[in-house]
């Protein structure tokens, strides 16, 4: 290798160094970590996720960003197993898209499904829902889980979502990512409807809180 070929490598690899350490630190002031109270599991999530507090049996605050025609936190959703816990609760901030109607709430949300306690009841997924199907299996973390794509619909508003579910230590953990969307055909001015680039936006975000899901014990 020739000493102009050396330099060149030697600078190309500062480069992609410095530009490995901005991504680090960029990734790191956009995202928080959130750790359940019994210390069970941790995620990060992005500083632009709004984190839903549960104000009553059905409420959730702020009302704005995380209630749609009904919640779209995982255990007050149609969905939603009776016997279940939420624990974690963070929504998409719904002013990101200002110019239209057609985006009514999108989370993330984790839940112990208290009624299931075996193995075979958890993953055998939820139940009374108007749509599921099965999505067959992912891992997170190495943790085996079961997927299911999920969907209701009502008062011209529709909700889709997925639910992952794994037995672990003894409880059935549930993940969700559900997004909530309206109609907007019918509304005087018409507004536009949702791109795919805005769902991607969406569901991206709610994603990496998802994807970075890991059991501390």
């Amino acid at each position: 290798m020739t000493k102009c070929a050396v330099r060149l490598l030697a600078a190309f690899c500062l480069v992609a160094a410095c530009a490995t350490a901005l991504w680090a630190e960029s990734h790191s002031e956009a995202s928080n970590t959130f750790t359940a109270p019994d210390g069970a599991f941790t995620f990060r999530y992005s500083n632009q996720l709004i984190r839903c507090e549960k104000q009553g049996e059905h409420v959730w605050e702020p009302f704005e960003n995380c209630t749609a025609h009904a919640s779209v936190c995982d255990d007050t959703a149609h969905f939603a197993s009776p016997g279940q816990t939420s624990i974690a609760c963070f929504a998409y901030p719904r002013n990101k898209f200002t110019n239209t109607g057609a985006f009514a709430a999108a989370t993330f949300s984790v839940e112990v499904v208290d009624d299931r306690t075996t193995a075979k009841s958890c993953l055998a997924g939820p139940e009374g829902v108007e749509d599921v199907d099965k999505h067959g299996a992912t891992r997170i973390d190495g943790v085996p889980f079961s997927v299911f794509a999920v969907g209701e619909g009502g008062m011209n508003q529709s909700t889709v979502g997925d639910v992952y579910r794994t037995f672990h230590k003894g409880k059935c953990y549930q993940l969700g990512v559900n997004v909530a969307t309206a109609n907007v055909d019918t509304d005087d001015p018409p507004q536009r409807e949702l791109t795919d680039a805005d769902l991607r936006e969406v569901n991206g975000t709610l994603e990496q809180a998802r994807k970075s899901f890991r059991f501390l014990k």
